[in-house]
Parts: C-alpha cells; structure tokens; sequence
C-alpha cells in the first residue's frame, strides 16, 4: 500500500472539504505527519481550514493531550517530550525508561492518558503495552518519572479475534475532562487487522472486540495510518474522534466514532494521507 505524506507546501489546503461543524465547536486537534516530523494544529476542526504545521527538532512516533495540566506530550522510543503547540518546540521530560519499556522496531504507536491515574499508556501494533508515569506522580511513588512494561496484547478467550494478532494503531480513554483527574475512564483501541474498534484492560493488555468499524453501514477496511481520541465536557460526557485512512485511499478522513457499535461518521476529508498521530483538546 502507497500513501502520499502532508507536505508543508500543502498545510492550508489541508482541513479544505467541507466539515460537519454541530457538535464540534470549539474542540481543538493536533496531528502527526511527514514520518512523525511535523505537527499539524487545528485550533478548531469544526473550522478546518484553519491550520498551523511546525517542523520538530525530533520525529515522534505519537503525542497525547495530558486533560490535567493541557499539556500535548510526545513519545519515541527512550524519549518523552512536552510540546508547545504555539511553536512546536520540544522539551524533554527526562523520563527513565527501564530496561524492557521499548516499543518494537518499526511498530505503530497508540498513545493516550488514562485520566483517573494521569499517566499515559503507549501501546503499539506490534502488542507492546507500556506506562509513562510523570513527574510527580502519586505521593512519593517510585514509578514517578519513568516508563514500565506491563502484559502484551492479545485477545480474549471467546472473542470473535482469539488468536489473532492485534494490530493496534490507536487508543483512546474516556472521561478526558480538562483540568482534574477522572472518578473512572474505559480505554477503547482501533485494530487495522480486524478492522474494529475494541476495549483495552489497561495492564492486563486484554482485547475485546466491541464492534466493526463502518462508514455509511459498511465494513470499512482501514489501515494503521492515523489516530483516535476521546474529549469529555465532563464526566460521563464522551465525544471520541478519529483520522482514518481506508486501503487503497491516498487521502485519510476526520470521522466521529460512536463508542458503542463502532460506526464511523465523516467530519472532513483532509485530503492528505499518511498521519501517524492524533490528539485532540477542548479548544485553545
């Protein structure tokens, strides 16, 4: 498969098509395009001609919006960033990875924070399933600043993808509400191999399939280009979001994703491909 990369040439064409606006107002995204090397800024995607694109210092395999602090945060391997959004400038946050927290060569990076704990999992296509815990996390805790290995993904006993290797791209927490941590949050993953979006059990690492993903009422064949992300006005309130890129497309869509049946509805065609990462906040 072939897929055109966001040159910066081609950044304010890029949120161009027309966008389903109700409902999305005011809600901000961030992308990653051009291998992980450039960041793409939507200060509003019900807006979507509206875009800003910043060439980082470091490529990075995803980035994550951190609802605590409003922070977006970037991961590669051995290595977490801070990113402004307003430059792109990157800071590293010294994070100590132990000796096994490593995503495998050449892997897609899911990349999200749990709001109830305020740490952020990686997890990655090829099953890795890794823990960023920040500075300051808990109350003396020895796992404050580092980044830990926890079970591998698989699917499980029963489920319709048992024994199948995920391929996960993408995940996503619910109850991302801005400025405090969560009473509780559910974590949802997108898998390009089944095609489906599915529940992710955090350190267990065990997937469950909750339904395909369709478009118009049809099986969509996606691929691991893109990203996914949930913002809650507040808790129990989701709105979860995704970049999508289909087989043999060379453009990706901006969809809203309906958390129970899987069902895909397009917001934007960004008339681009290639995305590799996706976050999204309450505004800017």
């Amino acid at each position: 498969m072939k897929f055109r990369t966001l040159t910066a040439a081609s950044a304010l064409a890029l949120f161009a098509g027309s966008a389903m606006a109700d409902g999305h107002a005011g809600n901000a995204g961030y992308a990653l395009a051009e291998d992980g090397g450039t960041l793409v800024v939507m200060s509003n995607i019900a807006a979507p001609g509206d875009v800003m694109t910043y060439d980082l210092s470091q490529s990075l395999d995803a980035i994550a919006w951190r609802p605590v602090t409003g922070e977006l945060l970037g991961f590669t391997n051995g290595m977490i960033y801070s990113i402004d959004t307003a430059t792109g400038e990157l800071t590293d946050l010294g994070a100590t990875f132990m000796d096994d927290a490593k995503i495998a060569d050449d892997a897609y990076v899911a990349f999200d924070f749990n709001n109830k704990i305020d740490a952020v999992r990686a997890v990655s296509s090829a099953g890795d399933n890794l823990v960023y815990f920040p500075n300051g996390f808990g109350d003396g805790d020895e796992k404050a600043g580092s980044v830990r290995r926890f079970t591998s993904l698989s699917y499980a006993e029963g489920d319709a993808s048992e024994g199948a290797e995920p391929l996960v791209f993408a995940n996503a927490y619910t109850n991302a509400i801005a400025g405090k941590t969560a009473g509780g949050t559910f974590q949802y993953a997108l898998d390009a191999r089944a095609n489906a979006l599915v529940s992710l059990a955090n350190n267990e690492g065990t997937l469950e399939t909750i339904g395909l993903v369709t478009i118009d009422g049809e099986a969509a064949d996606i691929t691991p280009w893109g990203g996914f992300d949930i913002i809650s006005p507040a808790e129990g309130e989701d709105q979860a979001y995704a970049i999508l890129q289909l087989d043999g497309a060379d453009t990706a869509g901006l969809y809203a994703i309906d958390l129970e049946t899987g069902s895909a509805t397009m917001l934007s065609d960004l008339g681009m491909g290639g995305f590799s990462g996706f976050a999204v906040s309450m505004g800017m």
